[in-house]
């Protein structure tokens, strides 16, 4: 998965979800390389509000981590395991060495860094370009097809985190889905009735 890395220079650990891996402040003394599960890395305010940046996936690395590691930069954000990971874990001075002379790393990395850029981009275009109840019913079709079911099990603050909105904002949109028959809300869970008027209604927005 990863045919850079050297097995005298790693070592593999298993992180249980829930575990913090760094809080925005730290210094970060390792980059991991996932080989599976999911690490979210996210934005929390003051006030506690969060925004998700983006999720570290199976054969990817966190790109905060590795700027972090050769600025020697403080981590700008916080990264929290999502879903039981496994990750090959490489000492900074060992990465920072490992940068300057392997170009399959190098190319690993500018192309990961490149990707996350992209997205990035894409997500700032969603938020100032789109309205939130697009971005709303867009996020409960894709959450759908990915779970292959119609039964979202989040809840409204959870997805507010995933839109980088408020509670509220998210709530009094469902509510309408739901007054409006497309949608049925639970405690925790969110069930589309009617997909296929639902997809009908993003088309046309």
């Amino acid at each position: 998965m990863f045919p850079f890395l050297y097995d005298n220079l790693y070592i593999n650990v298993k992180l249980p979800k829930g575990t913090v891996v760094f809080r925005e402040g730290d210094m970060c003394e390792h980059v991991a390389f996932i080989v599976s599960g999911v690490i979210r890395v996210a934005k929390i305010g003051e006030n506690g509000k969060e925004v998700n940046l983006y999720r570290v996936c199976r054969g990817e690395s966190c790109v905060l981590t590795i700027s972090s590691v050769l600025s020697h930069s403080p981590f700008p954000a916080t990264a929290i395991v999502e879903e039981d990971a496994e990750a090959i874990i490489v000492p900074k001075d060992t990465f920072a060495t490992m940068m300057a002379t392997n170009t399959q790393l190098q190319t690993f990395v500018y192309d990961m860094m490149m990707n996350r850029f992209m997205a990035m981009m894409q997500m700032i275009e969603h938020i100032v370009f789109e309205k939130m109840d697009k971005r709303l019913i867009e996020f409960l079709l894709d959450r759908c097809k990915k779970n292959k079911t119609n039964m979202i099990e989040m809840t409204h603050e959870h997805i507010a985190i995933e839109l980088g909105t408020a509670r509220e904002v998210v709530s009094r949109i469902l509510k309408q889905l739901e007054r409006e028959g497309y949608v049925q809300l639970a405690r925790g869970k969110v069930k589309i009735v009617d997909k296929e008027r639902l997809c009908d209604k993003f088309a046309t927005m």
